[in-house]
């Protein structure tokens, strides 16, 4: 018998369409992910450049090849038009910003800062993160510079189209309620294979949960300490905290929490890093599952190649995030 045999959920970079995830496991619809962006936005295809994707519509990107579930936070592109760059003045805040594009062309950055971007190829995107101080920004374009970007942020999103302004693309939202036959709030394993950039500014979280922060199993990706994993097991607003610091959540982990009166883990990548055999407090009524802290709040910005749900804790752990 396989793991997957004994899984109550499987979602995976699968069919979408607009407003849904759909689920592998079960294959009724009964667990399928909502999706809500109130905007459109792009993905990656297979020729390495941005595609239209319409509000709502789940994005699957492309990482090293395989496919994964995006999810990020809402970005604003100050930069127009956005699919063939053309030297502009813009007023920017003294905060990080990034510039992207895609060419072999070069953006010369002065003003409120200096610098340069050059481009590598056709399918290539470059970039720059750099702190301007508050004020006018010139880029000064020269040669092929296409589907380019200057956002607020410590990190680059997907690209925001432009034409004749400024645009600013939603945050995506994934959950699902009325889940509670799938889950079991006695004892259980959430298992992630997941990545997600560091941000000193957002706690990042994917729970299971009744709806809120009172009674959830939820794993967080620290906001103070880069490559802080903490996991809540919470029953009516008192947690149990476990936490490990990995070491790089910037590429894929498989991390898999248990929980169980006196028998909570975090096991990564094949190992138990934490185990609490001390507590016997566990969460009740959990039906639901987010890319959130719970409480729609502290959203999971990141990528996701697979999520699992099981209603046990006697599976083969070692397996599963091996």
């Amino acid at each position: 018998m396989s793991l997957l045999d004994d899984a109550s959920i499987v979602i995976t970079p699968n069919g979408v369409k607009a407003g849904t995830l759909y689920a592998v496991i079960p294959s009724d619809g009964t667990a399928d992910v909502h999706c809500v962006r109130a905007s459109a936005t792009t993905e990656v295809d297979s020729t390495g450049l941005p595609v239209y994707v319409a509000p709502n519509v789940p994005r699957i990107e492309l990482s090293g090849g395989c496919p994964v579930i995006s999810s990020e936070p809402e970005r604003e592109n100050l930069v127009f038009p956005s699919d063939l760059a053309v030297t502009q003045t813009r007023t920017v805040a003294a905060v990080e910003h990034v510039l992207t594009f895609y060419g072999t062309g070069t953006v010369v950055l002065t003003g409120t800062h200096s610098a340069t971007l050059a481009g590598t190829g056709d399918t290539d995107r470059v970039q720059l993160i750099f702190t301007p101080t508050a004020g006018s920004l010139i880029l000064t374009v020269t040669g092929s510079v296409k589907y380019w970007q200057l956002e607020e942020g410590s990190y680059p999103t997907s690209l925001i189209e432009t034409e004749t302004g400024t645009v600013t693309r939603a945050k995506d939202q994934y959950s699902r309620d009325g889940i509670s036959s799938l889950i079991n709030s006695t004892e259980g394993v959430l298992f992630v294979e997941v990545k997600t950039t560091y941000d000193s500014s957002l706690s990042r979280r994917i729970s299971l949960s009744n709806g809120s922060t009172s009674n959830r199993v939820s794993i967080e990706f620290d906001d103070t300490v880069e490559n802080k994993i903490k996991v809540f097991i919470t029953l009516n607003g008192a947690s149990e905290t476990l936490q490990y610091t990995a070491p790089d959540l910037s590429i894929f982990n498989k991390i898999a929490v248990k929980w169980k009166a006196n028998d909570f883990a975090i096991w990564f990548n094949g190992s138990a890093v934490v185990t609490e055999t001390a507590e016997p407090r566990v969460p009740t009524g959990m039906n639901q599952l987010s890319f959130d802290g719970g409480n729609g709040a502290n959203f999971f910005y990141g990528e996701v190649k697979q999520l699992q749900i099981y209603k046990t804790t006697d599976i083969d752990l070692a397996s599963l995030t091996s």
